[in-house]
């Protein structure tokens, strides 16, 4: 599991880091990673799943980000879409109509990309 911790200082120089965060998680990576792909298999492709997510904290949130991936046969694994964060204390998908299309334009290119 990787752990990325969102921060907006965009000051330069010499930085150290010590962290130590004890937080209960309500929901577990792989809850939220079935939660991801039950969704976009239902809502937008049953060619989509999701992928091994990282934990995100973002101030006082943390947050699963569950990378989305296309596949289709004969192929297999084209490629990732994009990612959809779920809320790791409730279990909440944070999606939008704009995340939703920005995946489904990014499968239509995956698919359209001449094979190497």
């Amino acid at each position: 599991m990787s752990v990325i911790f969102q921060t907006h200082d965009t000051s330069r120089g010499q930085v150290r880091i010590d962290i130590r965060i004890m937080a209960e998680l309500n929901v577990s990576a792989f809850v939220a990673r079935q939660k991801v792909t039950g969704y976009v298999l239902d809502r937008v492709s049953d060619h989509m799943a999701g992928d091994e997510p990282s934990l995100v904290i973002d101030g006082e949130r943390f947050l699963w980000r569950v990378p989305v991936y296309l596949a289709v046969l004969p192929q297999g694994r084209l490629g990732q879409v994009g990612t959809i964060d779920v809320d790791a204390q409730t279990g909440q998908l944070l999606v939008t109509n704009r995340l939703i299309e920005e995946m489904q334009r990014n499968a239509r290119e995956l698919v359209e990309r001449p094979s190497a």
